[in-house]
């Protein structure tokens, strides 16, 4: 009955030593490191909305010299009929 308590005692130990974390590993991530990825989130969601308002901006640009170019443009003409191209008659 002693060795068994012994063995139960000493079984409870080294699971109790093989859960503790790491030396200099710490529960969760420190204020200091939260609050600067916080500003780098921020950062990044500024320059996302810059960027789509860009995106925008270049669309609307793009629509109106379109529009333009399709407005100013001539009609192209029709290909020739099956016949294709007919060569001029020499006198």
């Amino acid at each position: 009955m002693r060795k068994m308590a012994l063995l139960l005692i000493a079984v409870v130990a080294l699971t109790m030593i093989g859960c503790q974390p790491p030396e200099g590993l710490t529960g969760g991530v420190s204020q200091e490191a939260f609050d600067e990825l916080k500003t780098q989130v921020e950062t990044l969601q500024t320059d996302l909305d810059n960027v789509h308002a860009s995106l925008d901006q270049l669309i609307e640009d793009y629509n109106a010299l379109k529009a333009k170019v399709d407005k100013g443009s001539k009609p192209v003409p029709k290909p020739p009929a099956k016949g294709g191209i007919k060569p001029p008659t020499q006198k």
